[in-house]
């Protein structure tokens, strides 16, 4: 009896200490369907103690959108296909001659851009978060319609020196961070609560 407690304590310590095996995490392990939800990558250290200078993260292909919040001291790209349903001004259509210079359009134009749905990728670059700290890197993303989903964010952590790390492994077969030594971020699509 005591051993098979012994045990089942154990199992749930494991199962409590695995998410903190992975570098990069997300600040919600689900998020409901068909929903606007605010995601935060969360960077825990460094590269073998190099800072921090770049992270990029690769959109799920099942979002229906994405967009990027500037992070101080860092620059932000968002490459991504032009958004379904553009309207004028924005991705593949051109601008009308009133809204073509107004402030920020280029910018605007580079979030619409990760809004489509389709893959796509974001990045943070030119700043830097020493190891001895974290810090947390915010997308706002439009979630599938229906729930049942386990979105996969890979992302690959640049650092001084030239050192990469890659979180982009995928998720154990039950789902969760995955044990390997380099697991994707992942949020599972449940139902929106009444």
């Amino acid at each position: 009896m005591i051993l098979r407690n012994g045990l089942a304590g154990l199992g749930l310590l494991a199962l409590v200490a695995a998410p903190a095996s992975a570098h990069i995490t997300l600040d919600r392990a689900d998020v409901p369907a068909d929903s606007y939800v605010r995601l935060a990558l969360r960077v825990t250290h460094g590269c073998g103690g190099a800072a921090t200078t770049a992270l990029r993260v690769t959109l799920p292909p099942e979002l229906r959108g994405a967009r990027p919040m500037p992070h101080p001291g860092w620059s932000l790209a968002a490459a991504g296909a032009a958004p379904r349903g553009a309207h004028a001004g924005h991705g593949t259509q051109p601008a009308p001659a009133n809204q073509a210079e107004h402030a920020g359009h280029a910018a605007h134009q580079a979030a619409a851009a990760t809004a489509s749905g389709a893959p796509g990728e974001i990045a943070w670059t030119g700043g830097r978060l020493d190891d001895a700290f974290y810090d947390e890197f915010v997308l706002m993303v439009r979630t599938p319609a229906e729930p049942g989903a386990l979105l996969r964010f890979p992302v690959v952590q640049e650092c001084e020196g030239g050192v990469v790390a890659r979180w982009t492994e995928a998720a154990a077969p039950r789902g969760g961070e995955g044990r390997g030594p380099g697991p994707a971020p992942v949020a599972r699509v449940v139902a929106r609560a009444p």
